[in-house]
């Protein structure tokens, strides 16, 4: 990559040129005393730091697929997407971009999304985003525009919690293929891939104070990350059936080793593919062989909670605003006066009509400030005053407010069914 070019990648992703780490690892890893600084791209396993990918963006601008990892709720992660993709889209400009995020039902949202139909708010609503994903919009929304600005198809790769449970629990063979967008059974899970599923299975119910789980659990959760996998799959091979160099932004799990997303996609007689995943500095200096084709060395940004309000609300056909059906203990909603039964009709200045709206608004107020919220009352219009605390503690509820962004969308439909989403 030019030098010229290399400079502008590094300061997209905000990168501390002299941020190191010393590598205490050894065997496959680095050397310990080897340095790597963020800005460096590595292959997993090899001491040599480059400025760009090893093989080059323009031999990954020649593959049919290539993933990019992210861990959902890391800015860092995201400014690496958004850099790679531009990067990528200078050697082949015919490149499309797939979204675990969404499901197939969301995708005439995008479309008229990249062809400047709707705005942000609309697409947003448009594709319940905040139904199917629970990640800030705001980490995804620079990429989002870049696709929009350079006329670039997006895809939505995923389906919905109830048809991926339909899919585990029946099976994908005996769902009709219309039903299931045509989907394929899925291939086997490699036996790595099925240990290091197992493995973190076991880790969690460690952490939840279980016992374990029998084979039949394990295989349940094994067969459900590889009909996951297929589904990602099979939308990027439809991509590159049309012709496109499909880009799959995805979950870490699903690009590593070459065992999720890979497997599948070479089922589909797609082989030419590369992952690239983002590693902080001391994860890259311990990366295995094998783990990536390439790894960009990020600077830690994790991303911060931010403001909450510690309301629940529904909307309706008939009335504008928004009704409150639960009040956080503890939580500035409280302390502002909000009741169960009040209906928010402004926040900040804003008019409210839906709860996407109160949900990107409450993260954009600065901690230690405050914000008006206009409601209704007993038929009386009033407004109140929220201050939002510097260090607010995380909210934990019934729920779970301040924990349901962590979560992943099979695990948030049980919630998302009775109400719209807490904010």
């Amino acid at each position: 990559m030019p030098r010229l070019a290399t400079l502008a990648m590094l300061l997209v992703l905000g990168l501390d040129a002299q941020a190191s780490c010393t590598s205490t690892a050894t065997g496959a890893g680095l050397a310990p005393g080897d340095w790597i600084t963020p800005g460096a791209w590595i292959t997993p396993g090899d001491a040599r730091a480059h400025t760009s990918p090893p093989m080059g963006w323009p031999m990954l601008a020649r593959q049919q697929v290539i993933l990019l990892g992210e861990q959902h709720d890391r800015p860092d992660h995201h400014r690496f997407q958004l850099a790679s993709l531009a990067a990528l889209h200078a050697h082949q400009p015919n490149l499309a971009i797939g979204l675990e995020m969404l499901p197939r039902e969301s995708q005439p949202a995008l479309d008229a999304w990249v062809a400047g139909d709707i705005d942000e708010a609309a697409l947003l609503e448009q594709s319940q985003w905040y139904r199917y994903w629970g990640f800030a919009p705001e980490l995804y929304l620079p990429v989002l525009r870049f696709a929009r600005d350079q006329a670039l198809p997006l895809k939505a790769l995923n389906v919905t919690p109830e048809l991926r449970q339909r899919l585990v629990e029946d099976g994908v063979s005996t769902l009709p293929p219309a039903q299931r967008h045509g989907i394929p059974e899925p291939v086997p899970a490699m036996p790595s891939y099925r240990e290091r599923l197992e493995a973190s299975l076991e880790e969690h119910a460690l952490e939840l104070g279980g016992q374990g789980f029998d084979d039949d659990m394990i295989d349940g959760f094994v067969y459900a990350q590889q009909v996951w996998d297929m589904a990602m799959a099979q939308g990027l091979a439809e991509l590159v059936e049309d012709g496109h160099l499909a880009v799959g932004l995805v979950g870490m799990g699903h690009a590593s080793h070459g065992e999720g997303i890979e497997a599948q996609l070479k089922s589909l007689g797609i082989a030419d593919v590369a992952s690239l995943l983002p590693l902080s500095a001391d994860d890259a200096c311990e990366a295995e062989a094998g783990l990536a084709d390439a790894v960009f060395v990020v600077r830690e940004d994790k991303q911060s909670e931010g403001p909450r309000l510690g309301v629940g609300v529904e909307s309706s056909e008939d009335r504008p605003g928004l009704v409150v059906t639960e009040v956080v203990p503890n939580s500035p909603a409280e302390a502002a006066g909000l009741r169960v039964g009040d209906r928010i009709l402004s926040f900040a200045g804003r008019g409210i009509a839906h709860p996407y709206q109160l949900k990107a608004l409450v993260p954009r107020v600065l901690p230690g400030t405050q914000a008006s919220i206009t409601v209704t009352r007993d038929h009386q219009r009033q407004t109140l005053t929220v201050s939002f605390p510097i260090m607010e503690p995380a909210l934990d509820v019934e729920r779970g407010e301040g924990t349901r962004q962590h979560q992943r969308p099979a695990l948030q439909q049980e919630q998302q069914q009775e109400q719209e989403p807490q904010e």
